[in-house]
């Protein structure tokens, strides 16, 4: 059984791990006044960054045109038997529900499933299960062999992340509106997760070195119940939080598979400069 991957571009891949394994990326839009960039294409995370402090302005972002969503799933069907596309969390992107759409037309023209996985979030806790699944499809599992196992991984995922403040979601629409009032949290450094695919305040905290604090504890809390993790830190090398982060996994876990991602251009858009995160979930490269 041949199963191709598909994803979008939230998830941030390197380009080794794509052309490693094959993955299709199709990439989400980010639109300043002076243009549109694809994700991670036409514009590079540090470029996006720079930009964005250059023009003074939030830009917008868009899931992927349709088009390019169709041309994607109708030329894997052409080469493979079955068709597994992993989004972002469709409580904050219409991506899902259009790979859904187009996915079940492109099914019905040419009797190629395709199956779309909703990750309940974004970043590399999205590419967790990128990872899974091109696992699993290497040991000759089908989509539907692998869907389950997506959903058992998804037991196990966790990740908080932290910004400046919350001008940048609350603009775009993208947190919970009964979350918290956006007025009384804008001077504190708020601990965020995502709950049933929503982007939530989880604590209010008054400093990023409290917030890093409280979030290795939440780590800690899960690592006490299972210590086979694998850990991802999400952020900018420069950022002191990051640097805190890194630093405390060195010390205290120095064993753990520790992966270092960027926040990239559309979810930037979302939670602006120097935002942070922690990620971890099941490691099940180390089962028996």
């Amino acid at each position: 059984m041949s199963v191709a991957i598909v994803t979008d571009s939230t998830a941030y891949l390197t380009d080794e791990f794509v052309s490693k394994h094959d993955i299709t990326v199709l990439p989400l839009t980010i639109t300043f006044s002076d243009g549109s960039y694809l994700d991670n294409i036409d514009i590079s995370i540090d470029a996006f960054y720079e930009k964005m402090a250059t023009l003074d302005e939030i830009p917008t972002s868009s899931q992927p045109a349709p088009g390019i969503v169709k041309e994607a799933f109708e030329r894997l069907a052409k080469t493979h038997d079955e068709i597994i596309a992993i989004t972002l969390s469709k409580g904050i992107s219409g991506t899902y529900q259009t790979f859904t759409m187009i996915g079940n037309q492109v099914t019905e023209d040419t009797g190629v499933l395709v199956k779309v996985y909703n990750s309940g979030i974004s970043l590399v806790g999205q590419a967790f299960y990128v990872y899974e699944a091109v696992r699993l499809r290497d040991q000759g599992l089908s989509a539907m062999e692998i869907l389950p196992k997506l959903d058992l991984l998804k037991k196990s995922t966790n990740a908080y992340f932290s910004v400046d403040n919350l001008g940048h979601l609350a603009k775009g629409g993208r947190i919970n509106p009964g979350a918290a009032s956006i007025g009384n949290l804008l001077q504190v450094k708020p601990i965020l997760h995502f709950d049933d695919g929503l982007i939530n305040v989880f604590e209010k905290v008054r400093t990023h070195k409290k917030t890093v604090r409280r979030i290795t504890e939440l780590f800690e809390e899960d690592f006490s119940q299972n210590p086979n993790l694998r850990v991802a830190i999400v952020g900018d090398d420069a950022t002191p939080q990051v640097q805190a982060l890194v630093s405390y996994f060195k010390t205290e876990h120095p064993d753990l598979l520790l992966e270092r991602t960027p926040v990239g251009p559309v979810i930037g858009t979302h939670l602006g400069p120097n935002a942070y995160a922690l990620a971890w979930c099941e490691d099940t490269t180390k089962e028996a």
